[in-house]
C-alpha cells in the first residue's frame, strides 16, 4: 500500500501583491509543491484589509457557487457601485473586526472554507499567477484546490497588537492539514495536528525598522506574530544563512527549529544578447508615468526620447527594486553621476521598480536627471524585456544597505549582467566572487567597483564575471531548490506536530 500524501495548506497571499521577490517566490513554491505527487496541496486565499464574504450553502449548490462567486468580488479589490453598499462594506468590516479584537479571537475558531475550482480557477490564474508562469500551466494552477479564509491579514495581526494582551493571536482550524505553509510571520494559532512552517525572508522590520513603511505597526506585528509561531513550534525556513543569523540574533533560544532552503529564480533565463534598438524601445515603453517629465505635446516627447534614447551609442547601468530607502538608490545616482561627470559623459542610468515608501528626497534626487533624459524610471517590465535590459547593461547595481537575499543579482548573472553590488553578508553569501563589491555607505568605493566592470581595459574581468555569474546563478534555479523543499517538507511526514496552546 502507497504511503498518504502529505496534505499540505500554503498562503498564496504575498503572489497576488506584486511581480518579482516575494511574490514570484510563492508562486514558484506552489507550483513545484502541487507537481509533487506526494503532496496533497491546497492554496489559502485571504485578502491584506478587506473580510470575504461569508460561505453559504443554504440552497444548495448553487447558493454554494453565488457566495464563491462573491469571494473572488473581495479578493478582487474592486469598489462596488453603489454608495450604499460601499458604506454597508466599511460597516461590515469595522464590526467584524471588532469582534475578532475582543472576544472572537478567543471563543471563534476562524475556519477554512474550501472554494469551487470551477468558480474560482481563472480568477486564481490571473490574480495570483499569471506574472511569473507560462500559459502552460493554466490548467493545473486553474483546476488545483483552493480555500479561503475571512478575516483579513491586517485584522489576524491586529488582534495580537493590541494590550493588555499582546501576541495572542486567533486559532485557525487547520484539522485536514498536516502541514501549513505561511509566506511571511503568521498572525494565528493553528490546530495542534498541523506543523506550521514559516518561510522567512528577513528580520528588518526588527533590525532596521527605520527603512521600513508604518516600522511602528510593522516591528511590532513581525516581532510578535514570529514569536507566537516559534512558542507553539513552528519550522522557519529562512531564505540564506544571514537571515537565519538575523533571526537568531533576536530569537537565539529558537535555534533547532529554524532551517535555510534559498530563495528560488525561474528556470527560463538565457543570453538574449538584445541589440540597441531593442534595448532603447523596451526603455521607451515602459517609462512610469507618475514620475514622467511633462511634455508640451506627443511631438516634443517623441523628439525627447529619440534624442535620448539613441539606440547608436546606448550604454546604461540597471537597477531593479522597489524605491525605498534600504535599498540606497540616492547613493547609486551620486556614483552614477561621478562616473558620467569624469569618464563616461553619455552613460544613462535606468531604475526599474514602483515608488515605495519615503521616496521623497529620492525621486527629488531623479528629477532633474529625468529632465535632461540622463535617467530612465521604469516600472511593469515583462520578465523577456527585463532579461534583456539585464544583459545589455554595462552593468546591474545591487547596493542595499540590508536585505534578505535580493534576487535581482541572481536573475542578472542568470541573464549574462555584470553585477556590482554592496558589500553585505547576504550579498557575500549568495553573489560569492561573481560581482563586484562595494561599502553601501561611500560614493567613491561604488565608482570604484563599477568602473572595474565598464572601464575599456575591464574585456577580462566582465568575461570573468559573466562565466562566474552563470555558474552561481545557477544554484537558485527552481529545477535546483524544488528538492529541498521536496526533502523538507517530506520529512515532516509522521513528525510532531506543533501546541495551539
Amino acid at each position: 500500500m502507497s504511503a498518504a500524501k502529505i496534505k499540505i495548506l500554503s498562503e498564496l497571499r504575498p503572489a497576488a501583491d506584486g511581480f518579482a521577490g516575494i511574490p514570484q517566490e510563492t508562486r514558484l513554491m506552489f507550483l513545484s509543491m502541487l507537481e509533487n505527487n506526494n503532496f496533497e496541496l491546497t492554496g489559502l486565499l485571504n485578502y491584506n484589509r478587506r473580510w470575504l464574504e461569508k460561505s453559504k450553502t443554504i440552497g444548495g449548490n448553487n447558493d454554494k457557487i453565488y457566495y464563491n462567486s462573491r469571494i473572488i468580488l473581495s479578493l478582487s479589490n474592486r469598489s462596488r457601485s453603489y454608495f450604499l453598499e460601499r458604506a454597508s462594506e466599511r460597516l461590515s468590516n469595522l464590526w467584524q473586526t471588532s469582534k475578532l479584537l475582543t472576544f472572537g479571537k478567543w471563543l471563534n475558531t476562524i475556519k477554512v472554507h474550501d472554494l469551487n475550482t470551477d468558480v474560482v480557477g481563472e480568477f486564481v490564474w490571473q490574480n495570483y499567477f499569471t506574472a511569473s508562469l507560462p500559459p502552460t500551466r493554466y490548467d493545473l494552477i486553474s483546476s488545483a484546490k483552493y480555500a479561503a479564509i475571512r478575516p483579513p491579514w491586517s485584522a489576524m495581526h491586529s488582534a495580537g497588537m493590541i494590550a493588555p494582551f499582546k501576541g495572542r493571536y486567533p486559532v485557525i482550524d487547520t484539522r485536514p492539514y498536516d502541514v501549513f505553509i505561511a509566506q511571511t510571520p503568521w498572525p494565528g494559532v493553528i490546530g495542534r495536528q498541523t506543523r506550521l512552517v514559516v518561510r522567512y525572508h528577513d528580520a528588518i522590520p526588527v533590525l532596521y525598522p527605520q527603512t521600513i513603511q508604518n516600522p511602528h505597526i510593522h516591528q511590532i506585528a513581525h516581532y510578535f506574530s514570529l514569536l507566537s509561531n516559534l512558542r507553539n513550534g513552528a519550522l522557519v525556513v529562512c531564505n540564506s544563512e544571514n537571515s537565519r543569523n538575523d533571526l537568531l540574533q533576536i530569537f537565539p533560544q529558537f535555534e533547532k527549529q529554524a532551517s535555510v532552503i534559498p530563495c528560488a529564480v525561474p528556470d527560463n533565463h538565457d543570453f538574449q544578447y538584445p541589440s540597441r534598438k531593442q534595448l532603447s524601445d523596451i526603455i521607451q515603453s515602459n517609462i512610469e508615468p507618475s514620475t514622467e517629465p511633462i511634455f508640451s505635446d506627443a511631438t516634443v516627447e517623441d523628439a525627447f526620447y529619440a534624442r535620448n534614447l539613441d539606440a547608436s551609442g546606448l550604454r546604461f547601468l540597471v537597477m531593479v527594486s522597489t524605491i525605498e530607502p534600504r535599498k540606497n538608490h540616492r547613493r547609486l545616482i551620486s556614483a552614477w553621476n561621478q562616473i558620467r561627470a569624469s569618464y563616461m559623459p553619455d552613460l544613462k542610468l535606468v531604475i526599474i521598480g514602483k515608488p515605495g515608501w519615503n521616496v521623497e528626497n529620492t525621486l527629488e534626487t531623479m528629477k532633474p536627471h529625468q529632465r535632461k533624459g540622463q535617467l530612465f524610471h521604469l516600472t511593469g517590465v515583462s520578465s523577456p524585456d527585463l532579461h534583456k535590459l539585464y544583459n545589455g547593461a554595462e552593468a546591474v547595481i545591487c547596493p542595499s544597505i540590508a536585505e534578505g537575499f535580493d534576487l535581482s543579482g541572481v536573475e542578472a548573472m542568470l541573464c549574462g549582467g555584470k553585477v556590482a553590488a554592496s558589500d553585505i553578508p547576504v550579498h557575500r553569501e549568495i553573489y560569492e566572487d561573481a560581482c563586484e563589491y562595494f561599502d553601501p555607505y561611500s560614493t567613491q568605493q561604488a565608482v570604484d567597483a563599477i568602473m572595474r566592470i565598464i572601464s575599456e581595459d575591464a574585456n577580462n574581468n566582465r568575461s570573468r564575471l559573466v562565466e562566474r555569474g552563470a555558474a552561481v546563478g545557477a544554484k537558485f534555479q527552481i529545477k535546483q531548490v524544488k528538492p529541498l523543499w521536496d526533502e523538507f517538507l517530506l520529512s515532516l511526514s509522521g513528525s510532531t506536530r506543533n501546541g495551539a496552546g
